[in-house]
């Protein structure tokens, strides 16, 4: 989830896709203070968004829970780039 503020109130407000509302043929989320939508989609970008994350969720590795499965002790923590010659196009 990610907080944003409602641009009528300025409330912080957790952005979440599970709060979407169907208004006649948009998909929208209101401000949790003033009630204002503040975000809205059309039922097709919703099933794209929700795609995408389910996508997200299926596809893309859980780098910190990697990262603190490794044995990052004996890693470097500096990364360093060298420059080899000339790159022709």
């Amino acid at each position: 989830m990610q907080i944003i503020a409602c641009p009528t109130c300025e409330q912080d407000v957790q952005w979440d896709m599970n709060r979407l509302q169907k208004l006649g043929e948009q998909w929208v989320m209101a401000c949790e203070k003033c009630g204002d939508p503040f975000f809205s989609v059309s039922g097709e970008e919703k099933e794209m968004i929700l795609e995408g994350i389910r996508l997200t969720v299926a596809y893309v590795p859980d780098i910190i829970h990697a990262y603190h499965s490794e044995d990052v002790k004996n890693l470097p923590s500096r990364v360093g780039f060298e420059k080899h010659g000339k790159m022709g196009l």
